[in-house]
């Protein structure tokens, strides 16, 4: 299983997830699943190498995109669910 693989599971697996709580908007980062897509995330959506994996995960149907930013590019990213936003990196 690839590292992008096993995120889009985890994300999958998150959705269907009606008990993880969300407040304001973002899933609680105390949740394990949320851990685990903040890792995997961090590691693999980050870097010279992040886009083409972005783009694998936004073809699984999840909205991914910059959270803060400066000049230089992305500070964090943003994965967009059904019921809320997990920030990575």
């Amino acid at each position: 299983m690839t590292s992008i693989t096993l995120l889009i599971q985890l994300l999958q697996e998150i959705e269907l997830d009606e008990s993880i709580d969300v407040h304001d908007n973002y899933y609680v980062m105390s949740h394990p699943l949320i851990q685990a897509v903040q890792y995997v995330a961090s590691n693999y959506l980050t870097g010279d190498d992040g886009r083409g994996r972005i783009q694998q995960v936004i073809a699984a149907g999840f909205h991914v995109y910059p959270g803060e930013q400066d000049r230089f590019g992305w500070l964090t990213g943003c994965i967009q669910l059904r019921r809320g936003i997990i920030v990575f990196g």
